[in-house]
């Protein structure tokens, strides 16, 4: 019997090191089939506190909202079409802004015929702009890196839609 206990207890304590989705919680879907090239540091060790995932070459891999559940996205166009280079800063943003001031964004795409304001779940939005798609989620000018932890690493390769993160 001791070694049945044993046994339970550390499964139990191992089940609580797995990650686990919340009642309510919202899943980030990968926007575009890629490597995931950044996350919370850059290589230099500055902080950068979000996923970039990259898929080749620019403006030729569509991509998608992030995040499942029906929301509202706000998609925000400041170039006219394909900037292929950072200089060209393609700051295009989709958000959603949440009930609680959370804000999550997908930055960095490329302006497509599906760029424009609407409500859906998983659509396309734009095309893959210079060098990554950037995902993050903040509030009040701070990026909160929790939503990814234990759910993604730097050079893994992620299928269209495969799990970037939870929150």
């Amino acid at each position: 019997m001791p070694r049945t206990m044993k046994t339970l207890s550390a499964l139990a304590t191992l089940m609580a090191l797995v990650p686990t989705t919340a009642p309510g919680a919202y899943t980030v879907g990968s926007p575009l089939a890629g490597t995931v090239r950044t996350t919370t540091y850059y290589s230099s060790g500055a902080f950068h506190g979000a996923v970039d995932i990259s898929n080749g070459p620019c403006g030729t891999n569509p991509i998608t909202t992030g995040v499942v559940g029906s929301l509202s996205w706000n998609v925000t166009l400041r170039t006219t079409g394909i900037a292929c280079d950072m200089a060209g800063g393609t700051q295009n943003e989709a958000a959603h802004t949440f009930a609680d001031g959370y804000t999550f964004r997908l930055l960095q795409f490329n302006k497509s015929a599906n760029s424009y304001d609407r409500t859906c779940d998983r659509c396309s939005i734009g095309i893959e702009g210079p060098d990554h798609i950037h995902l993050q989620r903040d509030r009040n000018g701070t990026n909160i890196t929790t939503w990814y932890s234990g759910y993604t690493t730097v050079g893994e390769f992620l299928s269209l839609g495969e799990t970037v993160g939870v929150f």
